[in-house]
């Protein structure tokens, strides 16, 4: 059975005004230091 490349942990959220990323559980998901919309990292992304 294969594996799981990705093992599942804590997320990763990247701002995507200022670029910070924080890791695990955010509340609210907004950055602490703009107040831009925090992003999921872990998850595939819109172009």
């Amino acid at each position: 059975m294969p594996r799981d490349p990705a093992p599942q942990g804590e997320p990763y959220y990247e701002c995507i005004d200022c670029g910070r990323r924080v890791k695990g559980d955010v509340e609210g998901r907004l950055c602490s230091e703009c107040g831009g919309y925090l992003q999921n990292i872990g998850v595939p992304r819109q172009l």
